[in-house]
Formats: structure tokens, C-alpha cells, sequence
């Protein structure tokens, strides 16, 4: 009979380590029954290997194989008697196997040894917690008012039984009668509360499965007519559940719930320094982006470039103001000094040198002022410290401030959100409500003891004054700010404010033509009838041919000409062109030609 051929099976090239690191990656991704059978082929050809005895059993020991675990920690141990890493999977098996007395002998024997990791004190501190639970020494506490309670129930029983006195013994016995606890609704609550915290605490993603079991437990649609099948659908609910509470009381076994609750604890406390450091690190940068800023405007304003100083603030407050103050501490201190850099800013157009020219101070005078003026170009800088011109989407602005307005709680920022508005509604003429918003402004800064923004605000009401035609009252402010500027120690405010008031008088605000029109528009829609609608039309026909002197304006503040000329009559819609300079030639006389006043 012909023997069958047989190939002899060879080695591989690092068999061991091969399958050893299967193994390893196997246990990583949880499947322990292949990562076993992986740790098993490399013990196949090298039985002495450490790494793949340690391995499987530490694999054995995660699929609940906790003799054969056992027994490669031992094999381990006893090829390598100083592999300290064996004696912590025989301890952690043992405590596993709820053998805690041997797992704490075990782990205080490592600990002892132990130079390098592994960490034994974890496996120490589970073993001795559940020791002691199991002995009672953690409900000492608890119990010890029930056990001096026991102490007297007991003492009174002999004091009772010292007394010789008969009892009677009832011929009848007497009837037990069940009594039911009855429970709260809010104790139920907390134990179910509790419940599903230890199921979701021990049981993961199986706790959804608990409580689905649970709840067709206690389902009456599982009672059906077909009997059997009832019978058959509630013993396998009923097992399955007994299976799931049996593996969370095995891992309740493992590890208590106030030794899960500690290593929470801790994770949280790592969480809560990593974001309290997070926190503290975005605070730190929010605060060096807001002294950039603030800084910034401040070099600016050292070089008196009124517009981009403006600018700088402007973006400044925006971008802190979106930090949240949680964020910033200082948040409040940084638009704070802000807010000044702007109110300098503005109060610096008013300081004149000098050795500034009269001339030189009457033009600028003229330009803050908004009368216009025709002059020579100068190398003054009066066009790089007068105030930026109106954004183009002013609308948007202006609900900006109000609502910053309606927010704002300092002084210095309803100062600056009043003076703003008022700025604003001054260059896109709307003289009434930037009248209105500067005097706020004013009789904010006085009550608030704003000095600067009081000498701005009042500025900008003589400039409101100065659109309206009012120069009176423009007059009048002017000179209430030379007073304050005197006594708060502006001397050279003061003095700007003297030159202003000189030329308060001086120049013309031209009146629109279409606001006139607009004025008696809306005159004559208020007419009750068509008979007075057109009287009020053929009165204001006859007012625009009575030159503009002796005749009064429908519009309060309009312009007044000085001197009468058909050009005054509205009869093109065409801008009027300004006249050509007419030039007198000097007229010239022949030599000897004596001209002699009589």
C-alpha cells in the first residue's frame, strides 16, 4: 500500500512576529476569538514566545476565558520570572474572576517590585474599594445611627425578659395580613433615573437594548389569543433580559459604580483645565488684539490725521465689540479708551498754533462751521483734519448708532454714539434731527462730566444752527463753548471758538430750491378742498414773483437774498452758474492831463 505524500511544512520567515502582530491588531479592533486563534499559530511554532502568551491571554481574559488566561500569565511568568507585566494580567484577571482578595495580594506584590510601568495602582485601588464594600466598611457611615438604634431595641429586649411575666399563648393563630409600600411617584423616578444611568454606565450601547426589553416585558400587546406563542415570545423576552442585568451585574462586579464615577470625575477635571487653559490662552490673545488697536489709533491721532484716526476707532470698536465679554475681561476699558482717542481727535481740529495766521484760522473756522467759501489753495492742513465725508450707504450707518445707542449703558459711549448721529445727520442736511442729537449729546456730557465731548457736542449744535440759518443762536453756543473751554483750560479752544464766533456772521448758507418745493407740495395737500388747494397754489405763484427780501420764507431757516433779481424767480430748473469776475481796467490819460477835484 503506497504512502501518501506528505509535504514537510516549513517555517516561514518571522512566523512568530507575523502572527504575533495579527494578534495585537485583532485585539485592537475587539475581535479577541480570531486574535486568539492568531496568538496560538505563533505559539505553534515558537511555544516559549512572551509576547504571543501575554497576548492571548490578555485576549482570554477580555472574552471572559479566564482559566486559559490564567494559565498563560502562569506559562509567562515562569519562562520570565522578572516580566512584571504578567503578574498585572494574572492580577486583573483575578479581579475579574472576582477573586479580590487575590487580585489585591497580587497588585500590593507588584507595586512593590514594580521599577518601570506597568501601574499597579489602579488595580490596587479597585480591589481594596471592593473589599472593603464587601465587608461593609463603606456603609459604616451610614449605618451607624440604625446600629446604635439596634443597640437600644436590643437592650430594652433584656431589660423586658428580666421580668418574670407571664405571657398568654393564643390557641388561635392569628392572621397575617400583607402590607404593600407604597412608593412615591418621585422615588419611582429617581430609581428608574438610576437604573438607566448604571445601564447606560455599564452596558453602553447595550442600555438601548435593556430598555426595549423592559418595556415588552411589561408590553400587553405580547399577550395575544395565540396562547403558545405568547407563551414563547414572553420566555424569550424574559431571557434576554436576564441576560443583559447578568452581564451588568458582572461588570458591576468588575468595577463599582463609584469607581467608574471617580474615573469620570477625573476625565471631567482633565476636560474642564484643558478648557479652562483654551479659555484663558484666547483670552490672553483677544486682549493683545485689542491693545494693537487701541495703539494704532493712538499713533494716529499723534499725527493728527483726523480722518484715518477716526477710521482706526471705528474698526476698533467693531471688532472688540464682537468679542464676547467672557472673552475679554477689559472689554469695557478698551472701548472706553477708544471713545476718547475720538473725542481728542475731534477736540484737536479745534486747537490752532500760534503762529497760525488769522487768515488761516478764519478758514478753518469757515470749513468746520460747513459755510462755504472760496479760497486759494494753502498747504494747511485743513483738508486732512476735517472730518471724514458721509459714508455712502448712511442709512445703515445711522441704524448702526441707534441701535448702539439703545444698548449702551456708559457714558463715554452714549457721548460718542449722540455726537456720531448728530455728525452724520449734519452732513447728509438733516439739520432738525442732528439738532436734536447734539443737544442730548450736550446735556448728556454735562451730566456725565464729559468735558471734551461737551465742547464737541456744542460745536456741533452751532454747526446745526449754522445749516438752519440761525445765527444767533449760532452766535450764542459759540460763545457758551469759548466759556467752557476757558474754564475747563483749553486756552487754545477757547481762542477757536472766539475766531468762529467772529465769522459766525459772515458767508451764506444756500437754501434748496426742490426743499422749498417739497415745503408748499406739502402746504398745500393739507387743504380741505379744492378751492383752497388752488388759492394756496396762486398765493405761493404770487410769492415767487415778490423778490426774496421783502417777503418771508415757508421754509423756517431759509435763505434770505440780498438784493432783488429776476434770477430769484424759479422759472428754470437749471443750477444757477456763478457770474464771471469782472475785471475794471484802469483808464489811461495822455501825458500832461491834470485831473483837479473842485
Amino acid at each position: 500500500m503506497r504512502k501518501k505524500l506528505e509535504l514537510e511544512e516549513r517555517p516561514i520567515c518571522n512566523a512568530v512576529t507575523v502572527y504575533r502582530e495579527r494578534g495585537n491588531y485583532l485585539q485592537r479592533l475587539e475581535q479577541f476569538e480570531k486574535a486568539i486563534l492568531a496568538y496560538s499559530e505563533a505559539l505553534r511554532w515558537n511555544n516559549s514566545d512572551i509576547g504571543s502568551l501575554l497576548g492571548r491571554s490578555l485576549a482570554r481574559a477580555k472574552a471572559t476565558h479566564y482559566a486559559g488566561a490564567l494559565e498563560d500569565a502562569a506559562r509567562a511568568a515562569q519562562l520570565e520570572p522578572e516580566n512584571l507585566t504578567a503578574l498585572q494580567i494574572k492580577a486583573k484577571t483575578e479581579y475579574e474572576k472576582c477573586e479580590f482578595e487575590r487580585a489585591l495580594v497580587l497588585a500590593y506584590r507588584g507595586q512593590r517590585l514594580r521599577l518601570l510601568p506597568p501601574n499597579f495602582a489602579d488595580c490596587v485601588r479597585c480591589a481594596e474599594e471592593t473589599v472593603r464594600e464587601c465587608v461593609g466598611e463603606t456603609a459604616e457611615k451610614t449605618l451607624s445611627s440604625s446600629v446604635k438604634n439596634l443597640q437600644m431595641i436590643g437592650l430594652a429586649d433584656t431589660i423586658g425578659n428580666d421580668t418574670n411575666i407571664p405571657q398568654m399563648k393564643m390557641r388561635m393563630l392569628p392572621q397575617t395580613t400583607h402590607q404593600i409600600q407604597e412608593i412615591s411617584r418621585v422615588e419611582k423616578q429617581k430609581a428608574e433615573h438610576i437604573s438607566r444611568v448604571m445601564a447606560s454606565k455599564y452596558l453602553e450601547q447595550m442600555a438601548h437594548d435593556k430598555y426595549f426589553l423592559t418595556t415588552l416585558c411589561k408590553d400587553e400587546r405580547l399577550y395575544s389569543a395565540n396562547k403558545l406563542g405568547s407563551q414563547k415570545l414572553q420566555l424569550l423576552a424574559n431571557k434576554a433580559l436576564a441576560d443583559v442585568e447578568k452581564r451588568q451585574a458582572v461588570l458591576r462586579e468588575r468595577r463599582p459604580l463609584y469607581a467608574a464615577r471617580a474615573i469620570e470625575a477625573a476625565a471631567r477635571a482633565r476636560l474642564s483645565r484643558a478648557r479652562k487653559q483654551r479659555i484663558g490662552h484666547a483670552q490672553r490673545q483677544h486682549a493683545t488684539d485689542a491693545r494693537r488697536l487701541v495703539s494704532a489709533a493712538r499713533d494716529i491721532y499723534e499725527k493728527h490725521d483726523t480722518a484715518k484716526c477716526l477710521e482706526a476707532a471705528e474698526f476698533g470698536m467693531e471688532q472688540i465689540s464682537r468679542i464676547p465679554s467672557n472673552m475679554l475681561p477689559e472689554k469695557d476699558l478698551f472701548l472706553q479708551q477708544l471713545h476718547e482717542i475720538v473725542a481728542e481727535a475731534f477736540l484737536d481740529q479745534k486747537r490752532v498754533r500760534d503762529e497760525m495766521s488769522e487768515a488761516d484760522r478764519e478758514k478753518r473756522a469757515f470749513i468746520l462751521l460747513g459755510i462755504p467759501i472760496s479760497r486759494e489753495p494753502s498747504r494747511d492742513s485743513i483738508l486732512r483734519t476735517r472730518p471724514p465725508a458721509p459714508p455712502r450707504d448712511a442709512k445703515r450707518r445711522l441704524r448702526r448708532l441707534e441701535r448702539a445707542l439703545t444698548v449702551s449703558s456708559r457714558a463715554s459711549e452714549r457721548c460718542y454714539a449722540l455726537h456720531e448721529l448728530g455728525r452724520l445727520l449734519a452732513d447728509t442736511k438733516q439739520a432738525h434731527r442732528a439738532r436734536f442729537y447734539a443737544l442730548k449729546c450736550q446735556s448728556e456730557a454735562r451730566s456725565a462730566g464729559q468735558r471734551v465731548w461737551l465742547l464737541n457736542a456744542t460745536f456741533l449744535l452751532a454747526r446745526c444752527h449754522i445749516l438752519q440759518n440761525n445765527r444767533p443762536e449760532t452766535r450764542a453756543a459759540l460763545i457758551e463753548g469759548a466759556g467752557f473751554a476757558r474754564s475747563f483750560g483749553y486756552k487754545d479752544v477757547a481762542a477757536f471758538f472766539d475766531t468762529c464766533v467772529d465769522v459766525s456772521l459772515e458767508g451764506e448758507i444756500a437754501s434748496s430750491d426742490s426743499l422749498l418745493e417739497k415745503r408748499e407740495k406739502a402746504m398745500v395737500s393739507l387743504m380741505q378742498d379744492d378751492d383752497m388747494r388752488m388759492a394756496a397754489e396762486h398765493l405761493f405763484r404770487r410769492m415767487s414773483v415778490i423778490p426774496a427780501s421783502r417777503r418771508f420764507s415757508v421754509m423756517p431757516g431759509a435763505r434770505a437774498e440780498s438784493a432783488p433779481s429776476a434770477a430769484g424767480r424759479r422759472v428754470s430748473i437749471m443750477p444757477r452758474t456763478q457770474q464771471p469776475v469782472r475785471i475794471a481796467h484802469k483808464a489811461r490819460h495822455p501825458l500832461g492831463f491834470q485831473d483837479f477835484d473842485i
